[in-house]
């Protein structure tokens, strides 16, 4: 981890000798994670209906009710350096899910909670002449941790009434790259955005989480080993055209991604999934001196279940509507 600190020290030294324009914290227009993005710094309100979440769960009926999934996160700027056309940003970015069957008419429980926080480098090289790709970026987070965290009530009842339940801790440090053609909050106009990144860990030997044997009930639960993750990115926002405008800008985000589905068992193998992210709606912008701007999105996610620990169940899906504070 000295290492890591030293890197983005010279890093920082280097781009400030050769800087233009220095300016401390204070947020950048680049750089920006896509709607879609499944782990992100964007907040979020969502309510919407899922098929499944886990077969300890003692509520069997889930599909019935409707759920509520918050996202909150946040960006704290460090220092932004110009020269050129170049442009470098330095933050620490963070965020939390949280999955609340807020329906159920007991203790409307809180499944699961994930959060994280790391470090964060984004570069952009600007390209004014050329027609179709105006820019391009490149986004490293050197070191993150995510934790999840698995509801009280999940917990106690899988516990003392599922004899083959198993609490299992997700806890890791991870590295992540992505590249960005045409920056969305960047560019205005219609404007068509890609992205694409690969994330591992650390320390590959410890994989994505660990147990007591206490909570296993002495149970060898495996490690992961597949920790390798790509992801790949779509983003198109229209201020031009039908039901849009420089106000009202529709945007349709999507993410595609390939992430290990974790097993618990040693009978059964660990293996890889594709999941899906999708988001249609608008984005409203209020003024360019408000820090946010508000959205309103449908979303339909598909694949593997994302929260905590229910990473080894495929299947999963969210159908729901979004505000977004973007």
């Amino acid at each position: 981890m000295s290492k890591i600190f030293k890197i983005f020290i010279l890093i920082l030294i280097s781009a400030q000798i050769n800087a233009q324009n220095t300016i401390w914290f204070k947020d950048v227009s680049f750089g920006k994670v896509f709607i879609a993005d499944t782990r992100s710094p964007i907040i979020k309100l969502e309510i919407g209906k899922l098929n499944k979440i886990s077969p300890y769960y003692y509520n069997t009926d889930v599909s019935k009710r409707l759920f509520i999934e918050p996202h909150f996160g946040y960006e704290i700027p460090l220092v932004s350096f110009s020269k050129n056309n170049y442009g470098f940003y330095f933050d620490f970015p963070g965020g939390a899910v949280t999955l609340v069957d807020m329906f159920e008419e007991k203790t409307a429980p809180v499944i699961n909670t994930d959060y994280w926080f790391g470090t964060e480098i984004k570069i952009i090289k600007r390209l004014p002449e050329n027609k179709f790709i105006k820019n391009i970026g490149l986004n490293v987070l050197p070191l993150f941790h995510e934790s999840t965290h698995l509801g009280d009530e999940f917990s106690l009842h899988g516990y003392y009434e599922a004899p083959d339940f198993k609490r299992v801790n997700i806890s890791y440090e991870a590295w992540k790259v992505s590249v960005i053609l045409n920056d969305p909050d960047t560019l205005s106009g219609n404007v068509l955005s890609l992205k694409a990144g690969i994330q591992n860990l650390w320390t590959l030997k410890d994989g994505y989480y660990f147990t007591d044997s206490l909570e296993v009930k002495g149970d060898e639960v495996p490690k992961s080993t597949k920790t390798f993750e790509w992801y790949f990115l779509l983003n198109y926002q229209r201020s031009k055209g039908f039901l849009c405008s420089d106000k009202f800008v529709n945007i349709f985000s999507a993410e595609l991604n390939n992430r290990s589905k974790f097993s618990y068992e040693k009978a059964i193998s660990e293996t890889r999934v594709w999941s899906y992210n999708l988001y249609f709606g608008w984005e409203y912008k209020i003024s360019d001196k408000v820090f946010r701007n508000v959205g309103f999105f449908l979303r339909y996610y598909a694949g593997l279940n994302p929260h905590g620990q229910f990473r080894n169940t495929g299947g999963y899906q969210f159908t729901g509507f979004s505000v977004v504070l973007m």
